[in-house]
């Protein structure tokens, strides 16, 4: 934990610029006590009050006040979830839920899916430019939405509204600096008709900080145009972003590597339209593309650099998604939703590679596949009362079917007072490496796909009003059949596949969760997760990484967040202090083996304050955060170092 004195000269920027702040009685945070509209846990509009599943949302105006730049930030606050990262920004990051794989979890923008074929994504590539909210459904969700969602959803919708921001600021060092401008807005056009549309994007740039080869980009683009009317609506949205990453690590975390780097280029773009044929019945269809084109790059240092392995790859992979839904809404406040969806997977990719002064070599992998879907839900009862059940069946493109359902319930009975409890399976396809011969392993096109199943029930309450929300969630899940590398000999046994399901796991925890309005323009936040991993089943091992009754790696058994944000009259001033517990992890030096990762607290804070005081009309402020402010020593991935302590100033202009 960070001492006293490190503390209060970390916290010395915020003690400094408070007394600024207006704390007049009649300001009030832009925000709401009304329960915020969700539509990732249904994939219809619901309120969350009466929703049966485990749901955060996370406004645009709290990440600004937060200063939440990359989506890796934004999610350090929500129970449940723990961020695993190589290095510093633009390394490589992962989202655990629930304790499940870094592959479990679905990422969207705008509706459309972001992970590669089999679930994995980098979240390190994804920033809060331009975003209105993130929308996160903790536990199982795959019939809603297919593969990937085996312990959450993690949704972020791009700002349609709220005219135009732009903003600037610069690092303390390593000439770290952001760039964020969007413009947003709608006109009403023949009567009912409106228009609307927003168009935004931003730079990130730095030199990292390790001692060399630890320099990033990424830049965003985001644009969206749309048509409502009384009979129905329709949406064009894309988004667009190109990130690099210079590297000096290996892959034990010693950064002796002068040129290595990765990156990739992605673009989404989605068409979603929807037909009211009567009061009652709507039809939806949605079109959706997420191409993501990757590099690596570790070649010779130089002409002396002659005694190491030598790489360089770049490769192409595409999710293309038509689904067409069917709602109607019923007597007795039922909603029901049938739906149909296909969706196209290809992945190709060029390699090249040699060892030491042999000759290069090159390789080549290229495969594509086809997944169907038929799924159906009904939302029932009213808010004392909620019933939610569920049901997919997905044709996979090895011919094997996975069945999934979910029934939950929700219930008001007491007012203020929620009580939800739900039951669940999901399940995640397999990879393409993992189902394909690739140049150096023999695939099993006849895998079967992951699974879980899940319980959980939970409770939130009201006091004193609505401004104090107090809840628990006690969930348990179980994953079966996940798929495992094993060593083939194939000089000996050439069609004996490199990859079979075999490992099954536990994880099961408690979620708790306060949230709490003590001033009409200070919000307090707090939550405490305590979660228990274990494995049932190793396999062969996986090297010493999975041993029969030890926890999964880099799942913390503890952690906690508490944050506090202060807004009135345009000004705004955070705290935030993440602790995460002690956690295994693997060492890829020698000797290899699990070892013991430290637990450790991250202290942040931002504030912006306003340079005019207009009530209309363009208007300017004065931003600063600072990150890891007592400038803690810290890994979340073993060998890999992190940042230290990093201060950013710069300016907001909005209108």
């Amino acid at each position: 934990m960070p001492t006293r004195a490190s503390l209060v000269r970390s916290l010395t920027l915020i003690a400094a610029v408070s007394p600024l702040l207006p704390l007049r009685a009649q300001d009030v945070p832009d925000t709401t006590a009304l329960s915020p509209v969700i539509v990732t846990a249904t994939r219809v509009p619901l309120r969350s009050a009466v929703s049966t599943a485990s749901t955060t949302v996370i406004t645009g105006g709290e990440l600004r006040a937060r200063g939440a730049v990359t989506l890796v930030d934004a999610l350090r606050t929500v129970p449940g979830i723990t961020i695993g990262q190589t290095a510093g920004p633009g390394s490589q990051a992962s989202v655990f839920t629930r304790g499940g794989n870094s592959n479990y979890t679905k990422v969207l923008v705008d509706g459309v899916p972001v992970n590669s074929p089999g679930g994995a994504l980098d979240l390190s590539t994804l920033t809060t430019d331009n975003i209105d909210r993130i929308e996160i459904v903790r536990g199982p969700a795959s019939v809603q939405y297919g593969s990937d969602a085996m312990t959450g959803v993690i949704q972020v919708f791009t700002r349609h509204a709220g005219g135009t921001d732009i903003s600037a600021d610069a690092g303390s060092r390593d000439a770290q600096y952001d760039v964020v401008a969007g413009t947003a807005g709608s006109v009403q056009r023949g009567g009912s008709v409106r228009l609307r549309g927003a168009l935004g994007g931003g730079t990130h740039r730095g030199n990292g900080f390790l001692p060399f080869n630890n320099q990033y980009r990424n830049a965003t683009s985001n644009a969206l145009l749309g048509v409502g009317g009384a009979r129905g609506d329709a949406t064009l949205s894309a988004t667009y972003g190109d990130s690099r990453y210079h590297y000096p690590t290996t892959g034990g975390g010693t950064p002796v590597d002068s040129n290595a780097y990765t990156g990739a280029t992605r673009l989404t773009v989605a068409a979603t339209g929807s037909w009211h044929a009567t009061d009652r019945l709507t039809a939806r269809a949605e079109l959706a593309s997420a191409a993501t084109r990757s590099i690596s790059d570790d070649r010779r240092d130089g002409p002396t650099d002659t005694a190491g392995y030598y790489t360089r790859s770049h490769g192409r992979a595409t999710r293309q998604t038509a689904d067409l839904q069917l709602v109607a809404t019923l007597p007795a406040t039922v909603v029901t939703m049938l739906g149909v969806s296909v969706e196209g997977q290809r992945m190709d990719s060029r390699g090249w590679s040699q060892f030491m002064s042999y000759d290069p070599a090159t390789t080549d992998f290229s495969a594509r596949r086809t997944n169907r879907g038929l799924y159906a839900q009904v939302d029932a009862g009213p808010a004392v009362l909620a019933l939610q059940a569920g049901g997919r069946r997905e044709r996979l493109s090895n011919g094997r079917f996975a069945n999934t359902g979910r029934l939950g319930l929700a219930s008001q009975l007491l007012p203020g007072t929620v009580l939800r409890a739900s039951l669940a399976t999901a399940f995640k396809e397999p990879a393409f490496d993992e189902m394909f011969d690739g140049p150096f392993s023999v695939g099993a096109p006849e895998l079967r796909p992951e699974r879980s199943r899940s319980r959980e029930v939970g409770a939130e309450t009201q006091l004193r009003g609505d401004r104090l929300t107090v809840g628990a969630t006690v969930f348990d899940q179980r994953f079966d059949d996940l798929v495992q590398y094993r060593v083939v000999d194939h000089s000996i046994d050439p069609t004996t596949p490199d990859y079979y399901n075999v490992v099954a796991a536990r994880a099961r925890g408690v979620e708790l969760e306060a949230r709490a309005i003590p001033l009409a323009a200070l919000a307090l936040h707090g939550s405490y997760t305590l979660l228990h991993t274990e494995v049932t089943n190793e396999g062969n091992g996986g090297f010493g990484a999975v041993a029969n009754g030890k926890p999964l790696l880099r799942r913390p058994r503890r952690s906690a967040t508490i944050d506090a944000i202060y807004r009135a009259h345009r000004a705004s001033a955070s705290v935030t202090v993440n602790r995460v517990g002690a956690r295994d992890d693997y060492s890829f030096d020698s000797p290899l083996g699990r070892v013991r990762l430290a637990p450790y607290t991250l202290v942040g804070a931002a504030v912006e304050i306003p340079l005019s005081t207009r009530p209309a009309g363009w208007g300017a402020a004065l931003t600063a955060r600072g990150e890891n402010l007592t400038d803690r020593d810290y890994q979340t991935v073993y060998g890999f170092r992190t940042p230290g302590r990093v201060v950013f100033v710069g300016l907001r202009l909005h209108d």
